[in-house]
């Protein structure tokens, strides 16, 4: 069975669009869950109204997909809440945005 370490690598090839940052680093990807009936992943955007969502969501059920060849159902949520913060990228990520470490 695959693993959320695994499952995070391959949300690693889900680039947010707007910032040409992927969305691990960005910090958007709020929860992983691997359960007998399939793998949950709950995202979050920058901002609620993130015109990228339905496109991000689709690529990362794409890659999730692929990544556990098709062995198991995959469904992948947007969140409302929590609101994402810039604490929430990795050091590299706020280094390309140019935030303060």
């Amino acid at each position: 069975m695959i693993t959320e370490t695994e499952i995070r690598d391959a949300l690693l090839q889900v680039i947010d669009p707007d910032v040409g940052i992927n969305i691990v680093e960005l910090g958007l990807v709020e929860r992983v869950e691997i359960a007998p009936e399939g793998i949950y992943v709950d995202l979050i955007m920058t901002t609620p109204a993130c015109p990228q969502s339905a496109y991000i969501a689709d690529e990362s059920e794409r890659v999730v997909r692929a990544a556990c060849k098709d062995a198991h159902p995959v469904s992948v949520a947007v969140l409302d809440s929590p609101f994402w913060q810039p604490n929430r990228m990795s050091e590299s990520a706020k280094q390309i945005m140019g935030w303060p470490g």
